[in-house]
């Protein structure tokens, strides 16, 4: 009975002394977790992943963009000097090949960051930008009705109502919120004339069944007639268009000097970028350098060798989100 009461009363000596250093670092933690920014502090959080998961689809990005962008620059590059060299029908047609290869297999090898004009997107999807081959009669301030349908595994429908006497911006405004419902998007360029993009993924749909019936001023009435869209020229159509006609490849040379100045610009901006990402993991450095963070360790796993109860409960406390199995073969 003396044993049981011993064990008892030191039983519940520790629980209080543990639940009372954990009420103390609760409220140590409580005003750094409601005044970090992103990306947080390496402290304890109730989401540790949070900063993480983040940061590294950032990275994956960069990753792939860059080494995408490296591979078409050297593929371009070995074109170029093939024309150059006259090395021959066959020898430019095979490069001019792998080079098609090379951009149909774009939006996979570069995980969506890269566009058709070479640019890389690492916030959002690549988009097609687009024109319309009446593009500048759309805008005629007439009032009217347009109906646009979108065909494909299902047929959809969407109406704007034009104003009488709206600008260009207005027209424009109301176009945009009927064709906004399968991501179409359009503004004015320079010349103020209407200029369109879309998620690329949605490209093959809308520029072979997107059609308009209007009500007799800018479309006809009573049936719906397909839009002319026009895609912005890129590498891979006159890649195409040398390979079925392989005379006179030297024409090709300012669409392939054009390509290479992209690809450089584009990797200048990679460079920064990643110099962005270095900068946000060394922000989140717990230690400076390599070796304070051996000396913490091993200040530590002297302390736990002495046998304290309160340095081993502040240590249990300090644990937090981190998994069980983790500590132990930190402590081990």
């Amino acid at each position: 009975m003396q044993i049981e009461s011993s064990t008892l009363r030191l039983s519940t000596a520790a629980s209080l002394s543990s639940s009372k250093l954990q009420k103390q670092a609760a409220a140590q933690d409580r005003p750094a977790r409601s005044t970090a920014a992103f990306p947080e502090a390496p402290l304890i959080s109730s989401q540790p992943l949070r900063y993480n998961v983040r940061l590294n689809q950032q990275l994956t990005s960069v990753q792939q963009a860059e080494s995408y962008l490296q591979a078409t620059e050297q593929q371009v590059l070995a074109l170029s000097h093939s024309i150059t060299r006259r090395s021959g029908a066959t020898e430019v047609t095979r490069k001019a090949e792998q080079l098609q290869q090379l951009l149909a297999d774009r939006p996979a090898l570069s995980g969506g960051t890269v566009n058709r004009q070479l640019q890389v997107s690492l916030a959002g999807k690549s988009q097609v930008t687009f024109n319309l081959r009446d593009g500048e009669a759309l805008l005629q301030p007439a009032a009217e009705l347009l109906t646009f349908s979108l065909a494909g595994d299902k047929r959809e429908i969407s109406a704007a109502a034009l104003p009488a006497n709206g600008s260009p911006q207005e027209t424009l405004l109301a176009i945009n919120q009927a064709l906004g419902k399968w991501g179409i998007h359009g503004r004015l360029n320079a010349q103020r004339q209407p200029g369109f993009e879309v998620d690329e993924q949605q490209w093959s749909r809308v520029s072979q069944h997107l059609s308009v019936q209007g009500g007799g001023t800018r479309y006809p009435q009573g049936q719906f007639v397909p839009l002319r869209l026009q895609a912005e020229p890129a590498l891979e159509q006159e890649i195409a268009a040398l390979i079925d006609k392989p005379a006179r490849p030297e024409r090709l040379l300012p669409a392939l000097e054009e390509a290479l100045n992209t690809l450089t610009q584009q990797r200048r901006e990679l460079q920064r970028c990643r110099g962005a990402v270095a900068q946000r993991i060394d922000s989140m450095a717990t230690f400076a350098n390599s070796g304070s963070a051996l000396a913490s360790a091993q200040q530590l796993a002297e302390r736990l060798q002495q046998g304290s109860f309160q340095d081993v409960a502040q240590a249990l406390g300090a644990q937090a989100n981190v998994p069980p199995p983790r500590v132990r073969n930190v402590l081990s």
